[in-house]
């Protein structure tokens, strides 16, 4: 896959939680009040086993979704260059 999977709206109101993954990053997302909340490392291990490189929150909404998405993206950019 050459493009960070986020799913869509519905899934975030509901409350749900998403790891993913593009060549060596990681990430981990879940949304809080408002906002969706994002952790990411650099792979193989698991988030408890690994440091986080960066974290930054997004709204909860479809352009949050976005902002969030090409965020995801330029820094999978960088740790995969």
């Amino acid at each position: 896959m050459s493009e960070i999977f986020i799913p869509t709206m519905l899934f975030w109101e509901n409350g749900n939680t998403w790891y993913g993954s593009l060549g060596n990053t990681r990430f981990y997302a879940a949304p809080q009040e408002e906002q969706i909340h994002v952790e990411l490392w650099r792979g193989p291990l698991t988030k408890e086993l690994s440091e986080i490189e960066a974290e930054a929150d997004f709204p909860l909404s479809e352009e949050g979704l976005s902002e969030m998405t090409a965020w995801l993206e330029a820094r999978s950019a960088e740790i995969n260059a």
